[in-house]
């Protein structure tokens, strides 16, 4: 991997992590409020309690099993170390950018896929190279939005 490729690399990394925290945590939010709401909806005259109640048990069990709010502390420890070797790496040589490369990459989270391709464009964008953007299906878009980056040149 020559230095273009590692710096490459270094940026998506930084942008792939990033997008996937701020999903993991709107998602993590938005399941808590609707939680709360639905916790107050026992006052409402006009609730079905079967209902709210099945909603809140989905609720609940998703936010147990998947942990949004872990996965995007790991995401966003993840970019922060990214983003420190992407301040850096003007000031490193090679072989010392791919072996911090190579351990920050050992601690990787589990981005969504659908995030890479937007994580590829920005990345793209952030180094100026405009001209081989991947057009994002209808549904990375959607995401990526809601990631809080839908990159367009």
């Amino acid at each position: 991997m020559n230095r273009d490729d590692l710096e490459f690399s270094v940026t998506y990394s930084y942008y792939l992590e990033k997008m996937n925290y701020r999903l993991l945590t709107r998602i993590d939010k938005l399941i808590t409020l609707t939680l709360i709401v639905l916790g107050f909806s026992v006052f409402a005259k006009f609730s079905n309690m079967f209902v709210f109640g099945a909603v809140v048990a989905v609720l609940s069990v998703l936010q147990l099993v998947y942990q949004f709010a872990q996965e995007a502390g790991a995401s966003k420890e993840q970019m922060r170390h990214y983003r420190s070797l992407m301040v850096n790496m003007k000031n490193i040589g090679d072989e010392e950018l791919r072996q911090r490369f190579a351990k920050i990459q050992d601690s990787d989270s589990m981005p969504w896929q659908s995030l890479e391709d937007a994580a590829y464009n920005r990345t793209l964008i952030a180094l100026g190279h405009t001209a081989s953007l991947t057009k994002l299906s209808a549904k990375d878009s959607v995401l990526s939005w809601f990631a809080g980056d839908l990159p367009k040149s």
